[in-house]
C-alpha cells in the first residue's frame, strides 16, 4: 500500500513566497514526436493497472520501490490530484507505452531547501517499465526537458533527483548533462533518501540544442526518433 501523507506546505520556504509557477494549471507536455505523454489521473482505470504492473517488474521495483497493489496505487494518484505539486504521465511512442514518470513543481517539494533556484523549476522522476523500451532512457529524458520548456515557457530549469546508490540512473543523468549542458550539484539528504541531484537550464539547454543542430537532430542521434 502506498504511505498515508500529507500534502507538502512549502508557502514559506526561508520566509520567501511562493512565486506564481507553484501554482499554474497543468499542462500535458508535448514532446518532440514520436515521444508522447498519456495523464494518469484517479478516473484513468486501464493507466493505473499499467503502472502497478510495471511497479511489479524487478527491474522497476529495484529502481523505484513503489510495487503497491492496485489499492495502494489508486490511493498514491489520488494523493497526487490532491494538490498542486505532481502530476503522473505514460511515456511511449505512436501510442505505444513504455514507461512511467512523475513532473513535480520542485518549489512545492523538499528539494527546494537544497539549491538555490528552485521558485519556477520542474523536477521529474520516473522509469522504463517496457523491455522493449531499454536503451530508450537516454533520448527519452532530452525528449522530455524539451517538452517542459516548450510547454512551460516560464520554466527556468528541470531537475532529476535520482537515488545516490542507483548508478544505472545517475550515469543517465550524466550523459544527460553531457548532451545538455547541465549540472550535477552533488548528493543531498532528503527526508526520504540520500539523492543525487542534477539540474538542467533552460537557457543551457538551448544553446546546446542550437549548437547540435536542434532538438531534432539530437533525439535522431540518440535513437529515440
Amino acid at each position: 500500500m502506498a504511505s498515508k501523507r500529507q500534502p507538502i506546505d512549502r508557502s514559506r520556504r526561508y520566509g520567501k513566497p511562493l512565486t506564481d509557477f507553484a501554482f499554474q494549471e497543468w499542462k500535458v507536455p508535448t514532446l518532440p514526436p514520436p515521444w508522447e505523454l498519456t495523464p494518469v489521473t484517479p478516473t484513468t482505470a486501464a493507466e493505473i493497472d499499467q503502472v502497478v504492473h510495471w511497479m511489479a517488474q524487478p527491474h522497476v521495483q529495484f529502481a523505484m520501490h513503489k510495487d503497491w497493489d492496485r489499492d495502494g496505487w489508486q490511493a498514491e494518484i489520488e494523493f497526487q490530484f490532491s494538490d498542486n505539486k505532481t502530476r503522473p504521465f505514460l511515456v511511449g511512442q505512436d501510442g505505444q507505452r513504455g514507461g512511467y514518470v512523475e513532473l513535480y513543481r520542485v518549489a512545492l517539494d523538499t528539494v527546494a531547501d537544497y539549491y538555490d533556484t528552485p521558485d519556477r523549476d520542474m523536477g521529474m522522476h520516473g522509469c522504463i517499465g517496457e523491455p522493449d523500451y531499454f536503451g530508450y532512457a537516454l533520448p527519452f529524458w532530452v525528449a522530455l526537458i524539451a517538452g517542459v520548456f516548450e510547454t512551460y515557457p516560464d520554466c527556468t530549469g528541470v531537475v532529476s533527483d535520482p537515488t545516490a546508490s542507483n548508478q544505472l540512473v545517475r550515469t543517465l543523468d550524466r550523459n544527460v548533462c553531457k548532451i545538455v549542458d547541465g549540472h550535477e550539484l552533488g548528493e543531498i539528504d532528503l527526508p526520504h533518501k540520500q539523492a543525487a541531484l542534477f539540474r538542467f537550464e533552460r537557457e543551457n539547454f538551448y544553446a546546446a540544442m542550437k549548437r547540435q543542430g536542434g532538438v531534432d537532430v539530437v533525439l535522431r542521434e540518440l535513437g529515440g526518433h
